[in-house]
């Protein structure tokens, strides 16, 4: 088992999907300002061009608000990896499901900085290719950093606008930005502005133009990253729909020419390629818990006072939430839904959120989104009309999600990160 990597001493595994595993890591030098960082190993399965492809994408794309790259490395079995900054704070999936209601501040905070980042990534010929409320990532102060650039497209730097708007991958990436600003809005309660920009989105000038008029809605505000306590479950759309969260969080110095080394490692490492699987005995259940989901293990403490932004009281413990608390079907309904979002955003690590590690959901659903991945259809999901405890046992519950729902019931265990879906029941 491997547990040291290029000066980094490996921690234990934070994800793993189809293109990599993604590792969190401290360096080994014992320096004041020596920071855990992110290690993304590249297995077998993906193309050398691919790789050099989202090397370049980040080169293209870095700036304020876009994960940067620390450094290059290959592992002793050759596999290739990226070092990246870490961010540890989640996503924005992660805040939807976390809060019921944002300040239209937060909002502004949250959005006018990702919207100039994607204008800039777009003027540098970088479509990212999977914006989506999982994607934007954010740290301790609540900024927001776009992450998760493994689908990433480069096309001609330099575009005038008008060629940008025939650019189907632009196109993409802003329509993805408008829903992300939609769901973002209605949650700050500017449900008006949200269906504009649902109608409006277009690639080019549009987004600068909508990052600006963010600013009449109100001052910025940081972001709050505590759950808030809710008198009652969230209420659902008629469909369930999705998140993301916590996938590699970053932010840092990048390497002068890392470019370069990044195709001369994958250069020397075509004759060997096997895949890697780093610190492979580490616990899962170590992985939920950094990730908790709506229990008292969350985002840590709040944002950072700043002077502008005023400070956040602690005197009062954060509640636990649904999925932290007693009640297994306020549980399963947050958990439904924010399965749903992890498979509309593609996230297999976002999964260990929902399924008790080791169970036959989490297994289950790992493989719809791979599958997903390769280009398979999600098939339908839960529509709960009317979710209802069917049976209780100690730590397990038996939850029925009504008649017209398929899969029927859903089994939960809780454990010390709070409930977790251990099985789809059918019939």
């Amino acid at each position: 088992m491997i547990d040291t990597l290029g000066g980094y001493r490996l921690l234990r595994t934070i994800g793993v999907g189809p293109r990599a595993e993604v590792v969190l890591a401290h360096p080994l030098r014992d320096v004041p300002d020596a920071v855990p960082a992110v290690i993304k190993i590249y297995g077998s399965a993906v193309s050398d061009e691919s790789i050099i492809a989202e090397a370049e994408a980040l080169e293209r794309a870095a700036g304020e608000h876009v994960m940067r790259v620390l450094d290059v490395m290959s592992t002793d079995d050759g596999a290739p990896a990226l070092v990246l900054s870490r961010h540890a704070a989640g996503s924005v999936t992660r805040l939807l499901a976390d809060r019921a209601e944002l300040q239209p501040g937060e909002a502004i905070t949250i959005l006018a900085p990702v919207a100039a980042a994607v204008a800039r990534m777009h003027a540098a010929g970088v479509a990212h290719g999977a914006l989506a409320p999982g994607s934007v990532l954010f740290d301790a102060s609540g900024s927001p950093t776009i992450g998760c650039f493994g689908r990433a497209t480069l096309f001609a730097p330099g575009l005038p606008a008008a060629a940008l708007e025939i650019e189907q991958v632009v196109l993409d990436d802003v329509l993805g930005f408008g829903e992300l600003a939609a769901a973002v809005l209605e949650r700050a309660g500017a449900v008006a502005l949200a269906r504009r920009v649902r109608t409006d989105v277009a690639p080019g000038p549009w987004l600068t133009t909508f990052a600006d008029s963010l600013f009449d809605l109100a001052e910025p505000l940081p972001v709050d990253l505590r759950p808030r306590v809710e008198a009652e479950p969230l209420p659902l759309p008629g469909r369930l729909v999705g998140t993301t969260l916590a996938p590699p969080e970053l932010d840092a110095p990048i390497v002068p020419r890392w470019r370069s080394r990044v195709a001369e490692v994958v250069a020397s490492l075509r004759a060997v390629r096997r895949p890697v699987w780093v610190a492979a005995a580490v616990s899962v259940a170590a992985g939920i818990a950094a990730l908790a989901l709506a229990t008292g293990a969350g985002p840590p403490a709040g944002p950072t006072p700043t002077p502008s932004a005023p400070t956040t009281s602690t005197s009062v413990p954060p509640d636990p939430g649904p999925v932290g608390g007693d009640d297994p079907v306020a549980a399963a309904l947050v958990l439904l839904q924010v399965r749903e979002l992890c498979i509309r955003d593609l996230s297999i690590g976002c999964l260990d959120d929902v399924g008790q590690p080791g169970s036959a959901a989490l297994e289950a659903d790992r493989e719809l989104v791979t599958a997903m991945l390769d280009g398979a259809e999600s098939g339908p999901l839960p529509i709960v009309n009317g979710a209802s405890l069917t049976q209780r046992l100690g730590d397990s519950a038996l939850v029925a999600l009504g008649p017209d729902s398929e899969p029927a019931s859903v089994l939960l265990v809780k454990g010390e990160a709070g409930w977790r879906i251990r099985d789809y029941l059918t019939g």
